[in-house]
This record gives C-alpha cells, structure tokens and sequence, in this order.
C-alpha cells in the first residue's frame, strides 16, 4: 500500500473511501467524484454501476479470486463471489488469521460467509437487507434505519419498525447460533452500513468492523 493511494467500496446506495488513514462517506445520490482527493492510484470494490467513478483515472476494479493469501472460495466460479463479500472475508482473514469466521455484512442487502480456520470459504447466504425490508409493502414503506428490541406496538408505523427489526435480528442470531453450533470458536465479525445499529441486538461476542470492505482492498494492494 502506498500511502498516496485511494481505496473506494463502490455500493448501491452508499460510497465510501479511504484516503491517508481517514474514513469517508456519502449517499451516491449526493456523490460527486470531483471532491474526492488526488491520488496516486485508485483501487475499487464496486458491486454495481460504476458510472459515479467514470470521471476517474488510474483506477484497479478489484475481481474476486478463487485463491488470495491463505483464502479459498468455495464458488465454483469465483468471480461470480461479490466482490464486497469477497474482500471483507479477506480481510477477515488478515485479521483473524488461523480462527474459524462468520463474517456478515449488513447493507442493502445481508450477507454471512463462513471461512474456516484453514483459509477455506465454506460457502455464504444473502438476504435482503433492512432498507429492502422495510420497503416491502408500499403502505409500510419507510426510511428509517433505527432498530429496537420492543416486542409488541399499538400502532401501524411502530408496528412495521418492531418488526422488521425483529426479523433482522432474529435472522442475524438465528445465523450465529446456528454456525457456532457447526464450528468450534467461531469469531463473529459485523460490517456494513447497518452494523452499529445491529450491534447491540445481537446476542453474544461479536467484532464490529464498519469498513472491512475498504481494509480489504488495502490488504490485497499490498500484496500485488
């Protein structure tokens, strides 16, 4: 890693960057890339369109691999893996080396890989995410990201808002017991957009990363 170098997770509705050791972010429907800073090269996750970084130059569009370091996918056609997956599980990796992982990222859409200790992806799951949740039925559709543990509501927009908070979070706990029940020591690692709010929802120990995508592009430009 040089450290006049740009790292950019490219998502669907949000983008986020790292530039000498600083975090950023921005809504993509508020982003322009002329504010982002001049670096010497620009390595990038994207998932969707990279329409919003087609002004840029000198620009690495990070693929997934079947093989990085110690880490092995599990897809038979590995660069059909998500690149945010892909990445975050390396940098799990990096950082939670020779230790069994279930890594879930919590974006727009809700995604959990297992790597075991030896560096072999045992595969992963995606669902969607609270945003896609909560807009599921035009009458109920809301913005709002906040999540709460109340069981029961007496009226309509609470009533959505405790529930699809509880089928994020019961999905997420129903996940985890059911992987540390498969796998012994098993270390849980949160990332993504929604996973500060996630986190005090989720029953036992887990490691919040909130960039982990990002920390994953700066492990694998370190080492081509």
């Amino acid at each position: 890693m040089h450290k006049d170098d740009l790292f950019i997770d490219l998502g669907n509705s949000a983008i986020k960057w790292r530039f000498k050791d600083e975090y950023f972010s921005s809504a993509l429907k508020y982003f322009n890339s002329n504010t982002l800073p001049k670096a010497r090269k620009i390595w990038v996750s994207s998932v969707g369109d990279k329409t919003p970084l087609s002004t840029l130059t000198n620009v690495t569009f990070v693929t997934s691999k079947a093989k990085f370091g110690s880490f092995i996918s599990a897809y038979k056609e590995p660069e059909t893996l998500g690149v945010d997956r892909w990445l975050a599980m390396v940098a799990g990796v990096h950082k939670y080396p020779d230790q069994n992982l279930l890594v879930i990222d919590a974006g727009s859409a809700l995604t959990f890989d297992v790597v075991l200790a030896d560096g072999k992806h045992q595969g992963g799951l995606i669902m969607p995410g609270l945003g896609v949740l909560r807009a599921g039925f035009d009458q109920f559709t809301t913005d709002s990201v906040e999540l709460k543990a109340e069981n029961l509501a007496d009226n309509t927009k609470e009533a959505w808002s405790f529930g699809t908070s509880k089928m994020l979070t019961n999905t997420i706990n129903g996940q985890i017991n059911t992987y540390q029940s498969m796998y012994k020591n098993l270390v849980v690692i949160l990332t993504g957009g929604d996973a500060k709010n996630i986190k005090p929802l989720i029953e036992g120990k887990t490691h919040v990363h909130q960039n982990l995508v990002l920390d994953g592009l700066i492990v694998y430009s370190g080492i081509i």
